[in-house]
């Protein structure tokens, strides 16, 4: 029935639903920032969607095969689209408020990162990309599950790209593929996910220059 599903026009009645929430959520806010906000909604429910949809469960990930799914699945909930994300965007707004802090300049930023993470290594050349997408996405999932559902693709990120630099600068290269291939990266991964259910406070810094939208 959805073989020929027209993904864009699915995530575009999505993005029109985001779209009307975050107008309504956050009345007053100037329009620069309520578009941050979209961008960051968006994403999030999204992958969200993708989650339930079962698009980062499958064995092997591909781009065609993702957008498939997940137009389906948006279609399929099409006639209750409003009341899925009215409920999910409760609980983001929520999330949000919890997880992501704003900073206001470049000093700020850069003083923050340095206190809350090492400096990040190329792990992209250990891995590949195509191993290291795979391994984001099953953390973006499996931070879904675990109710995180604001800022996961970088919260995701840095989490991944955190583990390996600190495995990479104390085993290696080599050791870090083993622990790929047996699995052992991922339960560590998992691990620190569970984790996050003991952290209250921010996860995630977003700069954000006020005075662009005076």
């Amino acid at each position: 029935m959805f073989d020929h599903c027209d993904y864009d026009a699915a995530i575009r009645a999505v993005e029109e639903v985001v779209d009307r929430l975050v107008s309504e959520h956050y009345e007053g806010v100037p329009r620069a920032e309520l578009e941050i906000l979209k961008n960051f909604a968006v994403n999030d429910l999204v992958h969200y969607f993708a989650t339930r949809a079962g698009v980062y469960s499958r064995e092997r990930f591909s781009e065609e095969g993702a957008r498939r799914l997940l137009c389906a699945f948006i279609e399929r909930a099409r006639h209750k689209l409003w009341d899925i994300v009215s409920e999910w965007f409760v609980l983001w707004k929520i999330k949000w408020n919890q997880r992501v802090k704003l900073v206001f300049s470049d000093k700020e930023l850069k003083q923050r990162a340095r206190a809350e993470r090492p400096e990040r290594v190329n792990i992209s050349r250990v891995l590949g990309r195509e191993r290291l997408r795979e391994l984001k996405l099953f953390i973006i999932a499996n931070l879904i599950r675990s109710g995180e559902v604001a800022g996961v693709e970088q919260i995701a990120e840095f989490l991944v790209h955190d583990e390996l630099g600190n495995l990479l600068n104390s085993h290696g290269a080599r050791e870090v593929i083993r622990m790929y291939t047996s699995g052992e990266l991922a339960y560590r991964l998992l691990e620190r996910v569970d984790a996050l259910r003991r952290v209250s406070g921010p996860l995630l810094l977003l700069k954000f220059d006020f005075r662009r939208v005076r």
